[in-house]
């Protein structure tokens, strides 16, 4: 039910990122990339996500994005949790956008 709500008020228009996941920013820079990354943090799923945005991209590409929104934040969690001065190091790069994802 919530989600039809959010589809129907368009709130992935103009989703605001959270200011604790503001870091992914830096790794989502083109129009299409910042659109998938509202929408998905909305609908958690890109399923409709050509059609409901308007955007025209091939699923392989949106499957990319979802790869790279997942392990980003699989590796900034962790490092959070670990606490020791590799996992400092490592939320140092994610938030400074020079990570490199492997």
């Amino acid at each position: 039910m919530q989600r039809d709500l959010d589809f129907v008020s368009g709130k992935f228009f103009d989703y605001e990122i959270p200011k604790n996941q503001r870091y992914l920013l830096k790794y989502f820079k083109t129009d299409l990339q910042r659109a998938f990354l509202r929408y998905f943090l909305v609908f958690n799923s890109h399923r409709n996500f050509s059609d409901h945005t308007g955007f025209r991209c091939h699923d392989r590409r949106l499957w990319t994005y979802q790869a790279r929104y997942r392990k980003l934040v699989s590796v900034y969690e962790e490092a959070k949790k670990s606490l020791t001065e590799e996992g400092l190091e490592t939320i140092h790069l994610i938030e400074s956008g020079k990570y490199r994802l492997t």
